[in-house]
């Protein structure tokens, strides 16, 4: 019974580790954020049970709109960060899914072809 319950802990601990892993693992922004020491709570708030959906007012907390635009404004054809639609107001997530493969947002009626991280 002592071994069946030892591997028992041994199975759930490396089950509980390969989730976490997974969850921070080759995505955009939760593998960059979750190596930075960041907590799931910084984006989606304290109530696990209930998460909040991160919005432009969340990722600006730390992500100066302003400094992106600069960073991006010779990329070709147009800068991605600003557009005569939503100027620089656009939502992050519209693109970049933190635990998800990312989206080119413009590409749903230009073509553009950015690679979006």
């Amino acid at each position: 019974m002592t071994n069946f319950k030892t591997l028992a802990a041994l199975m759930m601990t490396a089950l509980m580790a390969a989730g976490t892993a997974s969850a921070a693992d080759g995505k955009f922004g939760a593998d960059r954020h979750a190596a930075m020491g960041l907590t799931c709570e910084t984006c989606h708030g304290p109530d696990k049970a209930n998460p909040a959906t991160p919005d432009i007012k969340t990722c600006t907390q730390c992500h100066n709109t302003k400094d992106l635009v600069e960073k991006t404004k010779d990329v070709k054809p147009t800068n991605p960060h600003v557009s005569p639609h939503y100027q620089d107001q656009l939502d992050c997530t519209n693109c970049h899914y933190m635990h998800g493969e990312t989206e080119n947002f413009c590409d749903q009626c230009h073509q553009f072809g950015f690679k979006v991280p």
